[in-house]
């Protein structure tokens, strides 16, 4: 079981958990009800691309930009003052970000097509990478 999935399972009953699914042929509408300390802004263009957001804690803010098709993010915030931008311009690209604890910064770009990005951040720490290949795998965990 990924680390993501054992975080997410503990902290279930607790947090909440907005899909958006953007495609062409659809309206994209979405309600959320996030506490004002919470900011996201998700944009997205493109064919079926997938963003799992779950902030929990104040002041936290995500930033998700997908241009491209079948483009996926997955991002968990736990604590206070952490900040997440993720842009992914191509297609089949996969982001897993997990934020815990406080003062977190990560920024990651991915640019081409079937790339990985798996960032965990547990503590105070700050990361940004950028990805432009087709085809790339990055595994990192900072504590």
């Amino acid at each position: 079981m990924s680390i993501l999935n054992s975080v997410f399972l503990l902290f279930i009953t607790l947090c909440f958990s907005t899909w958006v699914l953007a495609d062409d042929d659809l309206d994209t509408s979405s309600t959320y009800e996030l506490p004002v300390t919470l900011q996201s802004l998700l944009e997205s263009n493109g064919r079926e691309n997938l963003v799992n957001l779950v902030q929990l804690g104040n002041l936290n803010t995500a930033h998700i930009i997908q241009l491209g098709s079948h483009n996926y993010t997955d991002l968990l915030q736990l604590g206070d003052n952490n900040e997440a931008d993720v842009a992914q311009y191509g297609k089949n690209n996969q982001v897993e970000l997990i934020q815990v604890g406080d003062d977190n910064q990560a920024s990651i770009t991915q640019v081409g097509n079937n790339n990985q990005v798996n960032l965990n951040q547990l503590g105070s720490a700050n990361f940004s990478i950028e990805q432009i290949a087709d085809g790339a795998e990055i595994t990192i965990t900072q504590y």
